[in-house]
């Protein structure tokens, strides 16, 4: 096994990684509907869009984030046209959150945005064989755990 010394270039160059991506979250961008979204609002928009109707509980384990996170969220994208509820028809006190078609709009330049800004390193995962998509894949999951561990 490595010493930590040894692998402490290696935890520099992640928490850089992490730094640029702290800074990316709190910026807004317009994604074609005529009003600038977080990127915590465009991400929820596209669990739903990915999801199909979905209740809060749902939406909060797909994103990883608090069913009240998720709820404030709900609230503003109601309010900016991009997200309607409804009850459940099958749980009365269940609510649905769906899209409305601007939402759905949002989520698709979403997409297509990143198919674009995300090419080269969309491209250098494809190009990973089994095994080294498997060992990032790894380390993904190792990290969200690490990270869970802040959160304690």
């Amino acid at each position: 096994m490595r010493k930590v010394e040894d692998i402490m270039p290696n935890m520099r160059e992640l928490g850089r990684v992490l730094v640029k991506y702290s800074m990316i979250e709190r910026r807004a961008f317009d994604f074609g509907v005529g009003m600038d979204l977080y990127p915590a609002e465009i991400h929820t928009i596209s669990v739903i869009d990915r999801m199909g109707p979905s209740g809060v509980n749902d939406i909060a384990l797909e994103s990883g984030v608090t069913k009240g996170a998720v709820s404030q969220l709900v609230t503003k994208l109601v309010k900016k046209g991009l997200l309607e509820k409804e009850s459940d028809p099958e749980n009365g006190a269940r609510v649905i959150v769906k899209l409305t078609s601007l939402g759905k709009k949002a989520s698709e330049n979403h997409h297509n945005f990143h198919l674009e800004h995300d090419q080269v390193f969309i491209n250098y995962l494809r190009s990973l064989d089994d095994n080294e998509l498997r060992m990032f894949d790894d380390l993904c999951v190792e990290m969200n755990k690490w990270m869970d561990n802040y959160s304690k």
